[in-house]
């Protein structure tokens, strides 16, 4: 008797799945938070395969865009509303070379924005990585540009930054094609000084080539998740957990997720609860993942703002992105490419503790 009162009551205060729910930032996108394609006439965000970069500036609250709709262009978005507050300056003859010029973009803890391009063959067309100081900045600077440190690779399609100044480092995914030994992991690139940058490919025994092209991010400095999730050649493939150490990297879990089209990704600890953001690029659902068991990651939450028949994302691309976290609470910006970005809100459920903790008072009374 007293073990089933027991039990009861922990069903009672335990929290469930469905708790935690993904809610639409309601300020966002007109107030469903959805900017979807082309609302209310926006230009910068299309149908057309030309937004696959999205990032969360922390010191300004704002997002970055890349657009290549009518041009190159990185647009800042008020992470709020979604409005358009102008572009970051390109400079004059600065960005250039690569199969896109621009592609992707991650900002560090001390808001300098990166982006990359994205090359086909590292070796005849230079790997660009481009550094603005601030969003108010006049011109970028080269923060890198080679061969990626595995000549011949295709990369740029996946990118994530963590850290700031000295303490910045940025990493991409390789792609499978060429085929190109090594091309199954990813590049980390160091700084010295915050402005230049050197590129260590990371060597991985266990992932297949490509296992990291279409969804990369940090889980801290020296842990990267990535995946492709369904590639050619890997079809159904597994996310990759693994820590590096300069260029040596170990393949610490590769657990299969809920679908093949779950590519962009982002890590973040909300009220210590470690987090695992990815986004389907098949119909634009967002799904959090509790990685506290990197080998068995818990599905915690489901989310889709988008409504009506959305326009197919067929590279499979895109970006998510943790906005401002607070607390037990935060903000997640998902963008599958051609389907438009979400902006939800996030709050964790109350911790797992304080149903052991009423648990345990329960037992008491009934000892008493």
């Amino acid at each position: 008797m007293l073990r089933t009162a027991l039990l009861c009551a922990t069903a009672l205060v335990l929290p469930t799945a469905a708790s935690a729910a993904l809610m639409p930032l309601t300020s966002f996108g007109g107030g469903d938070g959805w900017l979807a394609p082309g609302e209310g006439g926006y230009a910068f965000l299309g149908t057309a395969n030309n937004e696959r970069g999205l990032a969360y500036n922390p010191t300004t609250g704002n997002l970055l865009l890349v657009s290549r709709s009518g041009g190159n262009n990185i647009r800042i978005l008020d992470g709020l509303s979604g409005a358009d507050l102008g572009s970051l300056n390109l400079g004059t003859g600065v960005i250039s070379g690569g199969t896109f010029p621009i592609n992707m973009v991650g900002v560090g803890t001390d808001g300098a924005i990166y982006v990359n391009n994205l090359t086909t063959n590292s070796t005849t067309s230079a790997y660009k990585v481009y550094r603005w100081a601030s969003e108010s900045a006049s011109t970028p600077t080269v923060a890198y540009s080679g061969d990626a440190a595995l000549p011949g690779s295709r990369v740029g399609d996946s990118f994530d930054v963590t850290g700031g100044g000295t303490s910045t480092q940025f990493a991409s995914g390789y792609g499978a094609t060429p085929a190109v030994p090594g091309n199954n992991s990813y590049v980390v690139h160091t700084t010295a000084d915050g402005l230049a940058y050197t590129a260590t490919a990371v060597a991985l025994t266990g992932p297949v080539a490509g296992d990291f092209r279409l969804g990369i991010t940090f889980q801290d400095s020296d842990t990267v998740i990535g995946t492709q999730k369904g590639g050619l050649t890997n079809p159904g493939n597994p996310v990759h957990v693994t820590d590096f150490a300069g260029a040596v990297g170990t393949l610490i879990a590769s657990p299969t997720l809920s679908t093949t089209a779950e590519r962009p990704m982002d890590f973040a600890v909300v009220d210590g609860v470690p987090l695992l953001a990815i986004q389907s690029t098949g119909d634009s659902t967002l799904r959090l993942y509790d990685m506290t068991n990197p080998a068995s990651p818990a599905l915690f939450d489901v989310g889709n703002l988008t409504s009506g028949t959305l326009a197919a994302n067929g590279n499979g691309v895109g970006q998510v992105k943790f906005g401002s976290v607070v607390g037990d609470t935060a903000i997640i910006y998902a963008m599958s490419t051609n389907q438009g970005i979400q902006a939800f809100y996030f709050a964790i459920p109350e911790p797992i503790g304080a149903g052991f903790l009423a648990f345990t008072l329960l037992a008491r009374r009934r000892r008493a």
